[in-house]
């Protein structure tokens, strides 16, 4: 078949060169039309419902919620996982799916189950954005003059930004944070509520009857319809004012007589603060009004953005009111273009390195622009494949391409033409076909081998499915594209440049160097071969020895920390903190941070979100920090000191609160994945939230005290004082007076009851009742409270119900239907696999659990345990895959053997080049492993093709001397291919910058093992073939085994 496809492309030449034309077409159309991102989308799919259940205890709204939706949910189908968290008056309750499951398959399948379900009275859910753990491509604040309070920033929010920004197609939602949300309050004083014999209720009553409009049907006036329209809706505070509370004496009481009305705002449940230096300009506000904007999943977020920045500037103009504008501080565009430099620059880097290495080799610039095209051409094919599958660009799916194992193919097909045609006779069509023909079936076994090698990347699940699956798929596309190239329009190239060329240097020129290089190898085997089965039984056992200390040695880790060029601080404070006395703290972190000359951005995000999505209290404080690019960096400070040199600070300054440090978005999809942003998370599992606790602490004392530990702590925070208002059934009876009237008059007097709505043209506004603040300010305060009995009658509250401080839980987390306490910790300077052996060593020595309480592994370490189960079993079974694909090519067991036992001297090679650079073994590492044995593969196929060709007999000395000039002869392709593939992933391997980090790991593994394979595997690969292969002297043949 590959003899027949060689022989059309050398007969229909035309048609040849116009199919390559209409690839790079296909291929420049693809590349235009591709999503372009910095990282993949490697989140789960996930669905989260968010319920809102205000002034509600997180007991309560377990117990009322989160139970309730967990029973409903259970029978979601495909579901990996399920996770909730509860807080006062919020429950975020997750579902993470399958992989492979569909987003609207699973949104369809929890609303179908979520209508079934009776939520409480006052209880309300929404499903979070369809989006992913990076999705957020942009963040604005408003700004504006002295003119416009925090609550007209929040209005034109509301109102005027989010509804704008939400047509843009691919925006999945718009999430406020901060702002004070305008309201109407009636400021009822109790005092003249009692003095005229009326309850809180009859206020509210009074409110919701009169606030609507109500319509007469029609009415005909001579050929006209009228529509009637009867007008009773509240339309200012002065008509809410002039409500008629009651009628005393033929006297109305009017709403403004009970109280005060005036404009107010809905308790925040966030503060904004954000400082930065953006072209020249700085700004700082402690009190801001920031949107952040989500993508819905799978789609161009480049595109996304342009139609996002195109509406932004259509708002500024034409929508805000004067002095009010929106300003970006932080743009997704800048992370990809960052990355697209990185990646580029690689791209050239190594396209340079081989160029000179072709040409340095060959000999001629035509010869090695030749197989230099196959690089771009490649590519242009490979972009058409990923169009056709819907695979991004991204860090990942191009920064790993190793261009010099994409031309191994074309410098095989190349060197063994120009060998063949040094004589001028040589050189006709015929001759041409030939030699390709033979030389194409070893490229095309040897190709086909190397990209079953990364069959194990295919089969990885999850986060490392998402991350690497991508980069096997696009490096398979360039190699398959430069494999057509090499099998069609090489030879052709090359047979128009010969059969032009006036002079035979093309063909016959040697580089002087490599003449050297060829002769001291040609000396090293003479020597090898004189005790060549010692040399081969050594070197192999000596290799194998020195992987299996080396690996076992090294450490082992999920990922290297993918550097986004920003930060991620997350600030834990005392339970129960005051919003007011938060802020100050987070207005104090601003400004250390902010004194950093490398940074030029700093965001913090006091308590939680308008929409839910983010259950945390008054405790959380969340900064980003934006960083200036490194070049700009006049210290000479690395990322990681910076890091730390702010910790240190924030630690110093804020005793008692705990600092964790990390990037947004791993920070994103790690909490997705696992429930957790920490390296390590030891979940308990079990009933009882005080054992829960205990046994919380006794962990985290053991792992506390392992080297390597740093920000250990629990993840929930403790319990927090609540007013407990404990009503008695018995004197509430006696009064007349039923739960629901004193849970109503609770409610509205103390936290304050929307009642009604009303409506300024098309903005609405909630009407709230309530007390004055004096009212809730203490204890003594809320016994005072009076509730109005059957009698009509006043009972102060504390004659219905004991009034007291007690502690309570501030968070609640259910994991798969069973609370949980979670102790984290991040690692460092020690491998996770080392140090979770270690903990669970301790933990299981020390802390005694009973039958009721059980222990999960998780963090990053789940994942970690996940890809290395699934490595291990899909590694060996293609190491078998190729073993038989070589055993029934080449005809025998032993052959098969000699390929594949040259593979620990480059794997002795990449896991030392690791231990050298301080590196742990991780799934980036692995991945460069798979590759690298898929390399070494091609070299002992070119050789053993060459020696199954020309088989060898005789004494042992004339076997030797065959073998020999085989190994000569094919020293050079062989030696090519694997400078090629090493020096094209050198730039890599010293790459620094945003998203360098995984090619890094990658290209060190390929670079070291490679090494090793040009200064033992091709020097002892002959000897191997003697020991294994060659002719007993009597003429019994060595191979034993024969395929059938």
């Amino acid at each position: 078949m590959i003899e027949k496809f060689i022989e059309i492309s050398q007969k229909q030449k035309i048609l040849t060169v116009c199919v390559v034309l209409l690839i790079i077409l296909w291929g420049i159309y693809s590349w235009n039309a591709l999503k372009k991102e910095a990282y993949p989308d490697i989140g789960d799919t996930q669905v989260s419902v968010i319920v809102r259940y205000p002034g509600r205890a997180a007991l309560e709204v377990e117990q009322l919620v989160t139970l309730p939706l967990e029973r409903a949910l259970s029978s979601v189908p495909s579901v990996i996982s399920r996770r909730s968290k509860t807080i006062f008056g919020l429950c975020v309750y997750q579902l993470v799916f399958e992989d492979g499951a569909d987003d609207y398959f699973a949104r369809q399948r929890v609303l179908e189950k979520m209508s079934l379900l009776d939520l409480p009275e006052g209880a309300d859910f929404d499903l979070a954005p369809l989006t992913s753990p990076v999705g957020e491509i942009l963040r604005y604040v408003i700004e504006s003059d002295e003119y416009h309070s925090q609550t007209d920033l929040r209005t034109f929010q509301e109102w005027i930004i989010i509804p704008r920004l939400l047509q843009v197609n691919g925006v999945a939602d718009v999430i406020n944070f901060g702002g004070l949300s305008k309201q109407y309050h009636a400021v009822i004083f109790p005092e003249r509520l009692y003095g005229l014999n009326l309850s809180l209720e009859d206020v509210v009553q009074s409110i919701q009857k009169n606030n609507y409009n109500t319509g007469g049907n029609y009415i005909h006036s001579g050929e006209q319809s009228l529509a009637i329209r009867s007008m009773g809706a509240i339309r200012s505070q002065k008509d809410l004012e002039s409500i008629v509370v009651k009628n005393s004496g033929g006297t109305p009481v009017f709403l403004s007589q009970l109280g005060r009305v005036e404009e107010g705002y809905m308790p925040p449940t966030g503060v904004l603060g954000y400082y930065y230096f953006k072209d020249g300009i700085k700004a700082e506000n402690p009190t801001g009004v920031q949107g952040m904007v989500v993508m819905r999943r799978g789609l161009n977020p480049s595109e996304v953005i342009i139609g996002l920045k195109s509406k932004i500037d259509d708002i500024n103009e034409n929508l805000l009111p004067k002095g009010a504008k929106l300003t970006l501080i932080y743009d997704r565009s800048e992370l990809v273009d960052h990355t697209v430099h990185t990646v580029t620059k690689t791209v050239l880097e190594g396209i340079l390195f081989v160029l000179i290495i072709l040409i340095f080799f060959l000999g001629s610039w035509s010869t090695a622009l030749i197989v230099a095209i196959t690089i771009p051409v490649s590519l242009l094919f490979a972009f058409g494949m990923m169009h056709i599958t819907g695979i991004p660009v991204n860090l990942l799916s191009l920064g790993a391409i190793d261009f010099g194992i994409i031309v191994d193919g074309a410098v095989v097909m190349v060197e063994a033409l120009l060998r063949s045609l040094r004589k001028p006779e040589d050189r006709t069509p015929e001759r041409f076909m030939e030699v390709s023909k033979d030389t194409g079936t070893e490229v095309f076994f040897s190709i086909s081998i190397i990209i079953l090698s990364y069959f194990p990347i295919f089969s990885l699940q999850r986060v490392e499915g998402r991350l690497f699956s991508p980069m096997a798929y696009t490096l398979s596309f360039a190699i398959g594209g430069s494999l057509l190239l090499t099998l069609s329009i090489v030879p052709i190239l090359l047979y128009y440049i010969t059969k032009k060329s006036k002079s035979n240097r093309m063909v016959q020129w040697e580089n002087p160097i490599y003449l050297k290089m060829e002769k001291y190898y040609s000396m090293i085997l003479d020597r090898l071969f004189l005790k060549y089965r010692r040399y081969a039984i050594g070197g192999i056992i000596t290799a194998f020895l020195s992987f299996t200390v080396l690996f076992y040695n090294i450490g082992v880790e999920y990922l290297p920390e993918l550097d986004e060029g920003s930060l991620n601080i997350r600030a834990f404070l005392p339970p129960g903190i005051s919003l007011q006395t938060a802020k100050v703290m987070s207005d104090e972190s601003r400004s250390i941070i902010k004194g950093k000359e490398e940074v030029d951005l700093v965001l913090t995000q006091l308590g939680r979100n308008d929409d839910g999505t983010d259950p945390y209290g008054s405790n959380r404080i969340e900064i980003l920090v934006g960083l200036k690019p490194y070049a700009e960096w006049k210290s000479g400070k690395s990322k990681l000191e910076l890091a730390d040199e702010i910790k240190s600070e924030l630690v110093r300054s804020f005793p008692g609160a705990k600092f964790l440090l990390s990037q947004p978005i791993m920070d994103n999809v790690s909490e997705s994945a696992t429930g957790s942003v920490a390296d390590l998370a030891i979940h308990i599992g079990g009933t009882d939230l005080i054992r829960l606790r205990e046994l919380g602490n006794e962990i985290l004392s053991v792992i506390s005290a392992i080297p390597g530990s740093v920000d250990a702590a629990i993840e929930q925070e403790g319990n927090q004082a609540q007013v407990v208002i404990e009503i008695n059934r018995r004197n509430a009876a006696r009064y007349g007076i039923n739960i629901s009237e004193i849970q109503d008059m609770v409610e509205a007097s103390i936290g304050g009851k929307e009642v009604s709505i009303l409506y300024e043209d098309v903005w609405r506004f909630g009407i709230v009742v309530r007390y004055p603040s004096s009212y809730k300010n203490s204890v003594k305060a809320l016994e005072g409270l009076l509730v109005k009995s059957e009698s009509g009658a006043f009972i102060p509250l504390k004659d219905l119900a004991s009034i007291e401080e007690k502690d309570g839980p501030t968070i609640i987390q259910r994991n798969d239907g069973r609370r949980v306490i979670s102790v984290r910790t991040n690692i460092r300077d020690r491998d996770q696999a080392g140090f979770v052996k270690e903990a669970q060593e301790l933990v299981n020595k020390k802390v005694k659990l009973d039958k009721r309480y059980n222990l999960t592994w998780g963090g990053e370490y789940e994942n970690l345990t996940r890809a290395g189960d699934r490595l291990m079993i899909i590694i060996p079974l293609t190491f078998v895959l190729v073993f038989l694909l070589l055993y029934f090519h080449f005809g025998g067991f032993r052959y098969s053997l000699t390929v594949m036992i040259c593979t620990p001297f480059s794997l002795t090679g990449g896991i030392l080049s690791l231990a050298l650079r301080g590196y742990h073994f991780n799934v980036s590492a692995g991945i460069g492993f798979i590759s690298l044995f898929g390399i070494c593969t091609m070299t002992g196929v070119l050789f053993l093709s060459r020696m199954k060709k020309h088989p060898i007999s005789g004494s042992l000395e004339e076997q030797k001397s065959a073998v020999k000039e085989a190994a000569v002869l094919q020293y050079k392709p062989r030696i090519m291919t694997i400078v090629l593939a090493l020096c094209g992933l050198v730039p890599a391997m010293f790459g620094h910058g945003v998203g360098s980090d995984i090619q890094r790991y990658m290209a060190t593994v390929i670079v070291g093992g490679l090494g090793f394979e040009l200064l033992f595997a091709l020097t002892l690969l002959p000897c191997v073939y003697l020991w294994l292969c060659s002719e007993k002297p009597e003429g019994r043949t060595a191979d034993i085994i024969s395929p059938p």
